[in-house]
């Protein structure tokens, strides 16, 4: 829907600025006596007249008396176009778009006169943006189904995604003890890797006999001569799905339990299990259900679009790979709940050589931490 937006406020734009030049001043005067959006606005039935326009009926033939023709636009055609492109305006910015309009509207008429429509070159940019705007309908309107169908996850799903991934959903807390290898030191010990790993079987031994972990911190950077600031040892809510490979065998543990000594690429890490807890599954469900949404708007994708395959000239697109043809939605809720505002547009943006728009691409979900 914002394509559509874009050609529709484009269209205004254009036409504003050329017709503002001369209305800056008039405008500024008669601003203040609009009612649209006002209690004195809202009296106007929606078929009523807003704008009635009334100028010569196109060229007749010789010798045939002129004519003058009307084009009445009401308040329930300029309604609907605002609530398709700015549903949320403020009712000062409404007021300035129903203006916009009646000029396009006045603008267009004029054009029709001239029968402009019919040089070759407008017809071509009519049919051209006619057509963009169709692509664009279509395809929100698709999107937002495929949102809509994606967001109605059954309580069943969510419960055996649950039942099936509970390690993910453990949480606790952790000590984490470190010496790391690429060190500044104030001493003359060297620090070569034998050291530093003995060092850290020594800290791992006392730590498993109950020592504080703050403690054991400070008293391995003094020993070892370390400069570098000391950092708290406590994680606190930690999850596994958190903690970097390796690490996370920390909730294979039960609570008052250390690990070995962890070799990592920067330091010897020694990890302590103080506390462990499951989360429930209604405490889970947050997660878990935009991870699902995003699942199945995936495979709804597929199971509509399998039957369609599509070649790009890598050379002309400049790619070295084929683009994503489809992008999944980025469901967030109900779609219904936001009418017809699907986000494709955003997300298909800088994918498209019109009507660019900022975006944000979804990335491939990964699964709920």
């Amino acid at each position: 829907m914002r394509s559509v937006r874009m050609i529709l406020l484009l269209s205004l734009s254009a036409y504003v600025v050329l017709a503002q030049r001369e209305q800056i001043a008039h405008d500024g005067q008669q601003e203040s006596l609009a009612s649209l959006g006002t209690p004195a606005g809202d009296n106007v039935p929606p078929n009523g007249p807003v704008l009635t326009f009334e100028g010569p009926c196109e060229q007749l033939r010789k010798g045939a008396r002129k004519s003058t023709c009307k084009s009445v636009v009401t308040r329930a055609e300029i309604d609907s176009v605002i609530n398709l492109v700015e549903p949320n305006a403020s009712p000062a910015a409404r007021r300035q778009f129903a203006v916009n309009y009646a000029r396009l509207v006045a603008a267009s008429e004029a054009a029709k006169r001239r029968h402009l429509e019919t040089d070759p070159a407008v017809a071509k940019q009519m049919l051209i943006q006619q057509k963009l705007v169709s692509m664009q309908v279509l395809a929100n309107t698709f999107y937002h189904q495929i949102e809509a169908e994606a967001s109605n996850v059954p309580n069943s799903e969510i419960e055996k995604y649950y039942s099936g991934h509970q390690a993910d959903f453990e949480r606790g807390e952790v000590r984490r003890l470190v010496v790391p290898k690429q060190v500044s030191t104030a001493g003359t010990l060297p620090l070569d890797a034998s050291n530093l790993k003995t060092k850290a079987e020594e800290l791992r031994t006392r730590a498993a006999a109950g020592e504080d972990f703050d403690k054991l911190q400070h008293a391995a950077y003094e020993d070892l001569g370390i400069k570098s600031t000391i950092s708290t040892t406590k994680l606190s809510m930690a999850r596994r799905t958190s903690l970097p490979v390796g690490e996370n065998t920390v909730f294979d543990l039960d609570p008052g339990q250390v690990t070995q000594v962890l070799d990592t690429p920067n330091a010897f890490v020694i990890l302590k299990l103080e506390t462990k807890k499951m989360l429930s599954p209604e405490e889970a469900a947050p997660e878990i259900v935009p991870f699902l949404q995003r699942e199945r708007a995936k495979q709804v994708i597929r199971n509509a679009t399998d039957s369609g395959k599509a070649q790009f000239d890598l050379q002309y697109f400049g790619l070295l790979s084929a683009p994503e043809l489809f992008p999944p939605p980025q469901v967030t809720g109900l779609a219904g709940e936001r009418g017809m505002q699907s986000d494709f547009a955003q997300r298909a943006a800088p994918r498209r050589l019109v009507l660019p728009r900022r975006h944000q691409l979804a990335g491939s979900p990964s699964p709920p931490r």
